[in-house]
């Protein structure tokens, strides 16, 4: 439900954002269905937003790289096909298993790079960064420009969205996986209820 009159412009319902059914159970080994995020954690996983590792297992307390967040707001985007190598970060290599997934995040202006041609596809992702890339991705930059850009405008964009519900991170901390599907989940619950 959206609580505030500046909500989200919600340009990609229909056309980029996967919606899909809620889902009660997690097919994953490591979340056992009694935690907070477990529908959260279903709802990536059936999405294809956010998949396992080799062994089967979720590592909802694993934190995300910024390589992988890139790759995460890709495939919420449906955005994940056809994709082109680039040059564009020195520190993101053709051969790098994500540069065409953050070139793309790049091209769409979902992502930027720190300065000096670097991106640091292999730090943490943070707090305000993963906050900022999921409103960029789902229409939101020029209302949390309008509230103060980077990172308090996107933060209170998502606040206001009820986007950061059951997240207890805080600014400049590293978000883990299972704080990236609730948030992705958080706005799935309210795509839904606008529908």
């Amino acid at each position: 439900m959206i609580r505030k009159c500046r909500c989200l412009p919600l340009v990609l319902l229909m056309g980029g954002l996967l919606i899909c059914p809620v889902f009660a159970a997690s097919s994953f080994p490591d979340v056992t269905g009694y935690e907070e995020f477990t529908e959260a954690v279903s709802y990536v996983s059936e999405a294809g937003i956010m998949v396992g590792d080799n062994n089967g297992n979720f590592n909802p307390y694993k934190t995300v790289t910024r390589a992988e967040m890139a790759t995460i707001v890709c495939r919420m985007l449906n955005e994940d096909r056809d994709l082109e190598t680039s040059t564009q970060f020195t520190d993101v290599p053709v051969g790098h298993w994500a540069n065409k997934y953050i070139s793309k995040a790049a091209s769409l202006s979902i992502v930027n790079g720190y300065g000096g041609g670097k991106f640091g596809p292999s730090d943490s992702v943070t707090y305000e960064q993963a906050v900022t890339m999921i409103i960029r991705a789902i229409g939101g930059n020029e209302v949390a420009i309008e509230y103060g850009g980077y990172p308090d405008g996107y933060i209170l964009v998502a606040e206001e969205n009820a986007l950061l519900d059951r997240i207890n991170a805080k600014k400049s901390e590293p978000l883990s996986r299972s704080d990236i599907a609730q948030i992705l989940y958080n706005y799935h619950i309210l795509s839904s209820s606008v529908d």
